[in-house]
């Protein structure tokens, strides 16, 4: 079995705390996942993500957040979280190209996206 281990932190990222305030205010979300920055490509907006099945063998570069909120009210409080966490940059994923990612329709609630440099 491969061990997964934490290479180097190059950026303010803290996981310890991120964690923490997510899970002290889990109804503000529905779920989270971290990896790669989604591509602008309308035409093939999954392709960065299936990378990762290739490289989660030998490691996994995971600079950004996404976070699935839980409505459209816990956007601003997600929002002032990346102050917290020292975010390189920060910004919403509004329900209809939320709805067009996830392939849902009626639309689900923003993502809130953040970003570690």
């Amino acid at each position: 079995m491969a061990a997964f281990i934490l290479k180097g932190v190059f950026n303010q990222f803290d996981p310890k705390q991120v964690l923490a305030d997510l899970y002290a205010h889990q109804e503000w979300w529905t779920s989270f996942v971290m990896g790669p920055p989604l591509p602008e490509d309308p035409e093939y907006p999954l392709g960065r993500i299936l990378i990762a099945l290739r490289d989660l063998g030998y490691r996994w570069k995971a600079d950004t957040l996404y976070v699935l909120t839980h409505d459209d009210e816990y956007v601003f409080p997600l929002l002032d979280l990346s102050k917290e966490w020292q975010c390189s940059r920060t910004e919403v994923i509004d329900r209809t190209r939320t709805g067009h990612l996830l392939g849902r329709h009626p639309a689900p609630p923003p993502i809130v996206v953040y970003w570690w440099d």
